[in-house]
């Protein structure tokens, strides 16, 4: 039985060696292994190459030396920008840029760098996780490229300006003879930014080729009859004139036009059909009445006019109203008037004041012989009224006298008074009329007319017609330094008349026309007698009576500058 016991013990001890054989083994086993994958680690960690799975732009880096790999990319794709170009064609115009004309390069010291330094940043951890990372899925590292984008914007507007057609629009062209239209032509253009952006995007891939440009076509507009038309029928414009400084000047005619609207319509319509055709319209062309030549002809060509009156220098009152007619007449001296244009007495002269250098002399108001400034002044709008009725213009403001005066025919006065009464005409005619005014040696103011005669054989004949004799009344007035018999004329009685004025028109001798112009009323002057009162003394002898002196009217009175009194 004890053998069998021995036997016994003996199988365990031998079942427990083989297991501590086999524990031993697994530790120094997994110890192997540590110490190989800490030897792994060390090598991987201390790899001095390009890890596996790390590629610059598609190409594959792993396993190599920086200086190796700069060599490969310089080699890859470096070497290889010299012989790639971007040709732009749009079918008219072939333009070709290489990548060295636009400096294209690639940034490789950055590539070489960041492919060689993925796993070799961060911890162990981190870089272990990068390097077995890049060898399982791969990593890409981008190199840039570099170009000079105002070389490229260069290029692109170089293409641009030689595709480029402008527009051009149909046009008429209106000369002296003739009238042109012709019709416009389409136009070419590029999208300048939709290029840009496609060259961008193919340098940026490293691609070259040739680029399929898109023309855009701009039509012209389309000629219109209806807006045409009124451009081709105008009526004719004669020349015209302006005053500029003292100076006239002549503004050209305007030809007129004319076309049948139909006719045009067909033009058009066939115009229509071709770009860069043009046409000789069919218009009419009018002259007007009065071109620009004949007008500088013809301007200030006649004295249509002339009128002078006299007046006296005899005593102090004359002598101031002589004055006051030469001031009066120098301002009006050298005017023109243009056709249309209307003369002011008062806005010419002026206001009549002393310090405008007026003087005093007699003027009526409210029926009596009075000193005032400016007396006179009533003879020279009388003597331009005159010119205006011979030449036949058209009379705006009229008014005659209060009384009577002696210097022209009844009914063909013109008073005035500065702020109240004006005398106004109207140049209408078809031309400048120039006034020349002034005192000759004899006393005589006088006013031409400068203008045209348009027709010679027109005359103006100015009468009229008394319907009325208004007797003046004789007013006596005592004089106590006056002696009993005697009597002086204090004021000359005028008698007062109601007159018709008629202007009558002839040509070549045949009345065309006879109007009537105006009635004008004129009061009577009473006449006044001064009539002595005074007692002779004893020793003085009664001395006949003095009968009142017959007088002449007054010709040196008017009511210039003051308005009659109602």
């Amino acid at each position: 039985m004890q053998p069998e016991l021995q036997n016994s013990t003996g199988n365990s001890t031998g079942k427990r060696g083989k297991k501590n054989i086999i524990i031993i083994s697994l530790i120094v086993f997994s110890l192997l292994m540590l110490a190989t994958s800490a030897q792994l680690i060390y090598m991987t960690l201390k790899y001095d190459r390009v890890y596996k799975g790390v590629y610059i732009n598609g190409m594959d880096a792993g396993g190599m030396a920086q200086v190796e790999l700069a060599l490969a990319l310089k080699s890859r794709f470096q070497d290889k920008i010299k012989d790639l170009e971007i040709t732009l064609d749009s079918g008219r115009i072939v333009e070709k840029a290489s990548y060295t004309d636009l400096n294209v390069s690639y940034v490789m010291d950055n590539a070489v760098k960041d492919a060689f330094s993925l796993g070799r940043t961060g911890n162990m951890f981190k870089r272990l996780y990068a390097i077995f990372n890049a060898g399982l899925k791969g990593a890409n590292v981008d190199m840039p490229l570099s170009y000079d984008k105002g070389k490229l914007d260069n290029f692109i507007s170089e293409f641009h300006k030689k595709t480029l057609i402008e527009v051009k629009e149909a046009e008429i062209l209106i000369q002296d003879d003739k009238v042109t239209i012709r019709t416009g032509r389409h136009g070419e253009n590029i999208d300048k930014n939709s290029l840009t952006s496609t060259l961008n995007e193919m340098i940026n891939s490293f691609k070259g080729g040739t680029v399929k440009v898109e023309i855009i076509i701009t039509p012209p507009n389309k000629l219109d009859a209806e807006d045409l038309f009124p451009q081709l029928n105008r009526e004719p414009v004669n020349a015209a004139f302006k005053v500029l400084d003292g100076n006239i000047s002549v503004e050209p005619h305007i030809t007129g036009m004319k076309i049948e609207k139909t006719a045009l319509e067909d033009i058009v319509a066939d115009l229509e059909k071709n770009e860069n055709t043009e046409m000789v319209l069919p218009v009419q062309y009018i002259l007007p009445e009065i071109t620009t030549e004949k007008a500088n002809e013809m301007v200030f060509k006649d004295q249509i006019a002339y009128m002078s009156t006299h007046f006296s220098t005899s005593n102090e009152n004359d002598k101031n109203r002589g004055e006051n007619i030469k001031l009066a007449t120098s301002k009006i001296n050298g005017i023109i008037l243009i056709p249309g244009a209307v003369f002011s007495f008062n806005d010419v002269v002026g206001p009549r004041t002393e310090a405008d250098g007026y003087k005093l002399a007699h003027t009526y108001v409210a029926g009596k012989v009075i000193d005032g400034i400016g007396g006179g002044i009533c003879q020279v709008s009388t003597t331009i009224y005159g010119a205006v009725l011979k030449s036949d213009l058209e009379v705006i403001e009229r008014r005659n006298h209060m009384f009577t005066v002696g210097y022209v025919p009844y009914g063909q006065d013109a008073t005035v008074s500065y702020g109240t009464t004006d005398f106004r005409f109207r140049n209408s005619t078809n031309w400048p009329i120039k006034i020349e005014a002034g005192v000759n040696k004899d006393n005589n103011v006088f006013f031409k007319f400068i203008g045209t005669i348009e027709n010679p054989e027109k005359k103006v004949i100015i009468s009229q017609e008394i319907l009325k004799r208004i007797p003046f009344t004789t007013k006596y007035i005592d004089n106590p330094t006056m002696l009993e018999g005697k009597t002086s004329v204090k004021q000359e009685g005028k008698e007062g008349y109601v007159v018709d004025t008629f202007k009558t028109i002839k040509i070549s001798g045949k009345v065309i026309s006879e109007t009537k112009l105006h009635t004008s009323t004129y009061r009577p002057l009473t006449e006044e007698i001064l009539r002595g009162t005074k007692k002779p003394e004893a020793t003085d002898q009664m001395p006949a009576a003095t009968p009142a002196p017959t007088s002449t009217p007054q010709t040196g009175v008017d009511d210039a500058d003051n308005p009659p009194a109602e």
